[in-house]
């Protein structure tokens, strides 16, 4: 089965040769063919198109895999809808013929990395940062790659060139923020990860891992704000395991709040007077009631440290 090709004739007198290396700008000089297709396939592989690159003495053709960018579209699609199994079977099956292409690489990485199989994510993204050093993107997920398989040096080095490449883009941020955070510096992680959150405000990855850098401080008011932010991830993504992870913290404050010796927590003076003026409008009977429906709750135990009960 052959690919359908799209042929593109470029004459190369109309192509800028101050793109190619000093000594292979003269059309007549030793190996300049070659320089030239050598750039123009890296070219094309960085940006990610599917093309054969061929060069005469007068014209550059470049013969693009109409079937391949296809495949390619359906894979990405694949994943994006989380079904990574036909994703991989397409990107897997264009590697061979394809092996310096950027999509294919960072694509077909990040799969065996979130797989598990951290040797070949690890080889497929290097790659794919040497292709296109500027891809951003595929230096942090090689970051993720060398953390995961319990190298955390040079997680940071990748992260820190992410950085370099792209120091506003929020997945950047994010993510070297959180690595950062886990290496133990938390100063450097807290304005990375502050950024952002200011970046995506609704990013509960982004603003969970803000709270979990901001937990680690002492101060009331990092806690508190910490608090603030589990919550609100709670609420932006229901289910996930940020989310759950989120409310374990919530209780785990709160307990630590409920069991401070020689403190009135507010919240529950609150609670006590809400119900003391409750009952001074209620019938004896009406109180009565209540409290022995409070009776038989407390018999199985009272949630008191349950920041969503109150």
């Amino acid at each position: 089965m052959t690919s359908k090709l799209q042929a593109i004739i470029i004459r190369i007198e109309d192509f800028d040769l101050t793109e190619l290396p000093k000594e292979h700008q003269d059309i007549n000089a030793p190996g300049f063919r070659q320089a030239l297709k050598d750039y123009l396939e890296t070219d094309y592989n960085s940006a990610g198109y599917f093309a054969d690159i061929t060069v005469d003495d007068e014209y550059i053709r470049v013969d693009q895999d109409v079937d391949a960018t296809d495949q390619s579209k359906l894979a990405l699609e694949s994943l994006q809808r989380g079904n990574y199994p036909k994703g991989k079977v397409i990107l897997e099956a264009l590697l061979p013929k394809y092996p310096m292409n950027s999509v294919v690489l960072y694509n077909l990485g990040i799969v065996y990395s979130d797989e598990g199989d951290l040797t070949r994510a690890i080889d497929l993204l290097s790659q794919a940062t040497k292709v296109n050093h500027n891809h951003a993107h595929a230096w942090v997920a090689l970051a993720v790659a060398y953390m995961r398989n319990g190298n955390p040096d040079k997680a940071m080095e990748s992260a820190k060139t992410a950085l370099t490449v792209d120091p506003d883009d929020p997945y950047v941020l994010r993510t070297a923020g959180t690595l950062i955070a886990q290496a133990g510096n938390n100063s450097e992680a807290l304005i990375l990860l502050e950024n952002a959150a200011k970046a995506v405000p609704n990013d509960s990855l982004a603003l969970y891992s803000l709270a979990e850098c901001l937990r680690t401080d002492s101060t009331g008011k990092n806690r508190q704000r910490a608090d603030e932010l589990y919550q609100k991830v709670i609420e932006l993504a229901p289910g996930t395991p940020q989310a759950e992870r989120a409310k374990d913290r919530r209780r785990k404050f709160a307990y630590e709040g409920f069991r401070k010796v020689g403190e009135l927590r507010q919240d529950a003076v609150m609670y006590c007077l809400d119900a003391l003026q409750r009952f001074s409008t209620m019938s004896s009977q009406a109180v009565a009631g209540v409290a022995m429906e409070t009776a038989t709750l407390g018999q199985s135990g009272l949630e008191v440290n349950n920041p969503d009960k109150t």
